[in-house]
């Protein structure tokens, strides 16, 4: 009896361990690029465009979804991802190369729920509701999932919507393309969640035609407003990349299609997913 007893207590400890490493092995937040201009890894392609997918505190988000729908529901089974099991999309803008593969990946999870700014065109609605889909409608800032915002409506040329997770590490900022300007957009993030830095900037910079004045200007204020990591994909330019590299240094990174982002413990580790689901850290 008193062996039975041993036997239990001790294979309740095991149990709690093993629950407690389990719990432990999960990152605070993981981010991993599906559509760039660029590739992290030579089985997923380049296309002009946009997407990135989030997971946080139990919760998976797809901000924008490039301009090739096939590619990107081919990049989403070469990283294992099954489009079910994304629960919100945000779309940033009105752009085909960060809207159309929405659409696809609805009709593969008709459960998702897709998030449109309201002044997007009348085609964007009409397209969904072919598809069955009804988009809330997106004005103001609101909050996505737990801890997963939504800045709303930020005027630009056209206007833009960007996420922003509060971390334990601070602020972790996605943008689309900054069409109202990168500046602009951290500016509006940090106001509305009441904080002074943002710790990682990933998305497109919209920079790819702006004079290099007009760029280390850009990162004079990004550096003022305290963005400590810089990650700039899609639209930002090669110049800008340069740019970004050597006035950030190892706070730099570059995106792709395959790479991702781990916030853990305080640390930031960027790597790119293997098929062979090994990561490769930079």
């Amino acid at each position: 009896m008193r062996f039975l007893i041993q036997l239990c207590a001790i294979t309740a400890v095991l149990f709690c361990l093993s629950a407690g490493h389990a719990r432990a092995a999960k990152p605070e937040l993981e981010i991993l690029v599906l559509f760039d201009n660029t590739s992290a890894r030579e089985d997923l392609h380049r296309s002009w465009g946009f997407s990135a997918l989030i997971d946080f505190r139990g919760h998976r988000v797809l901000f924008d979804a490039g301009s090739d729908p096939i590619l990107l529901l081919e990049h989403l089974e070469k990283l294992q991802i099954d489009p079910k099991s994304i629960e919100q999309a945000v779309i940033s803008h009105q752009h085909g190369d960060h809207l159309r593969g929405v659409y696809w990946v609805f009709e593969k999870n008709p459960k998702m729920t897709v998030h449109f700014l309201d002044n997007f065109p009348d085609e964007a609605f009409r397209r969904a509701a072919a598809v069955g889909m009804k988009p809330r409608r997106v004005k103001g800032p609101f909050e996505v999932a737990p801890g997963i915002y939504s800045t709303g409506i930020v005027d630009g040329k056209p206007p833009e919507q960007s996420l922003v997770i509060e971390t334990s590490q601070g602020l972790v900022m996605l943008v689309g393309c900054s069409h109202p300007g990168v500046v602009n957009l951290v500016e509006t993030a940090q106001s509305q969640r009441k904080q002074d830095s943002i710790h990682l900037l990933l998305g497109g910079f919209h920079m790819l035609r702006n004079h290099p004045n007009e760029i280390k200007d850009a990162i004079t204020q990004l550096k003022d407003l305290k963005v400590t990591n810089a990650v700039p994909a899609h639209c930002s330019g090669d110049l800008a990349k340069e740019l970004f590299q050597s006035a950030y240094g190892d706070q730099f990174n570059t995106a792709g299609a395959g790479r991702r982002f781990v916030l853990d413990k305080g640390r930031l580790v960027i790597s790119t997913l293997k098929a062979t689901n090994e990561a490769t850290d930079k």
